[in-house]
């Protein structure tokens, strides 16, 4: 019997032991199971999180949740959106999120950290919903962070040797309590940008003085129209600005390169940048200013959400396409059904027939030269687009 009831102990505590942590495994939604490992999903202020390395997680609309301690590993992500909540601890029972290398926070939403956010090596914060840390900021030596928006910080920021901080696009950090950085700490933004209740530091920093931002961003929105998505920005002045990046998600996650366009360089007057996205994806997209210094140092400013509801249209190109160049087929939109593809000469003959599994296709074949049709058909999509083949 003895040995029973001690089977029984140690079965129970694995059992408890394996509900304290949960471990990000897989990039996606937090709600997702399959995003952690064995379908334990993070929800619990009993249980800790992990992330695996290079992992990236989404709090989608409307998802509300309260955790315990969360550990980032390398290069992770997390972001929240715009009516997500994450409580991490809560009133009375402090919990701490720690950073490591190349880890960043997005958070239209709201996150609030109960105890203390531990930068291990460098973060990037950027911010257009709240984020309030109820402990203090702590740096390690050499560790950076790089801001954009608002972070409210109730306790003190604390840093060590060579810490650097960055605060862009009109950002704040206000900490109530009081600052303490080592030796040959670095701030850069503009006055304002930085306030606490005192300041202390070592040789070599400037964090109680202040510095100077290479960009001071007025706005940054895009809007939808009935054909595209028309991204504007300005700013109020430059200083060794190289140029801006605009960038693009459809899942808030993973972003890709939209556009470069060459800064001012120097200016202490207001100037104001326009582009387009010719090729806007049906429903939602998250879009992003990145700008990039004479001398290589980047700074990310907010997330913009849009909804195009406009046309189903499919992109072909290039055209007119030269003899033997491969023709590019891409869909506004990810398609509930694959989708049959069917190429054809002006006198009606098929060439090339295929099943089309997403939202894009290359097609690469031998062609005389002359028009052609190319056809795509589902059951929730139709359309025929012309091509030129040159010699």
């Amino acid at each position: 019997m003895k040995s029973l009831i001690a089977c029984f102990l140690i079965l129970f505590c694995a059992a408890q032991s394996g509900f304290s942590q949960a471990v990000f495994n897989n990039t996606g939604s937090w709600e997702a199971p399959g995003s952690w490992l064995a379908m334990n999903i993070g929800d619990d202020i009993a249980e800790d999180i992990t992330f695996i390395n290079n992992r990236a997680a989404l709090i989608n609309n409307g998802s509300n949740y309260t955790v315990g301690n969360i550990s980032f590993g390398n290069s992770d992500g997390l972001t929240i959106n715009t009516t997500g909540i994450l409580n991490v601890g809560e009133s009375g029972t402090p919990k701490n999120f720690s950073a490591g290398n190349g880890s960043s926070i997005t958070v239209t939403g709201t996150l609030i950290i109960w105890g203390d956010l531990i930068v291990d090596n460098n973060l990037s914060l950027s911010v257009s919903g709240t984020l309030i840390i109820k402990g203090n900021i702590q740096m390690n030596n050499g560790a950076s962070i790089s801001v954009t928006g608002s972070v409210q910080v109730d306790g003190d920021f604390i840093a060590g040797n060579n810490a650097n901080v960055t605060i862009s696009g009109g950002g704040n950090i206000n900490v109530d309590g009081t600052v303490t950085v080592g030796m040959n700490g670095n701030l850069t933004g503009p006055p304002g940008s930085f306030t606490a209740g005192g300041c202390s530091e070592g040789g070599g920093s400037n964090f109680c003085s202040g510095g100077v931002l290479p960009v001071d961003l007025l706005f940054f929105t895009a809007k939808a129209t009935l054909s595209n998505v028309k991204i504007n920005w300005a700013t109020a002045s430059e200083i060794n600005s190289d140029y801006f990046v605009i960038e693009k998600s459809d899942d808030g996650l993973e972003y890709r390169t939209l556009a470069k366009v060459n800064a001012q360089g120097n200016s202490v007057s207001r100037v104001e940048y326009e582009i387009f996205d010719e090729k806007p994806t049906i429903g939602k997209a998250y879009y992003r200013l990145k700008e990039v210094d004479l001398d290589g140092k980047q700074a990310v400013y907010e997330v913009v959400l849009v909804e195009f509801t406009g046309l189903r249209i499919t992109s072909v190109y290039p055209n007119p396409i030269a003899n033997g160049q491969s023709l590019s087929l891409e869909l506004n939109f990810t398609p509930e059904y694959p989708i049959e593809l069917s190429l054809f000469d002006l006198s009606g003959k098929r060439i090339e027939h295929q099943l089309m599994k997403g939202n894009s296709a290359l097609l690469s074949i031998e062609l005389s030269s002359g028009m052609y049709l190319v056809k795509l058909s589902s059951p929730e999509y139709t359309s025929v687009s012309k091509f030129l083949v040159r010699e």
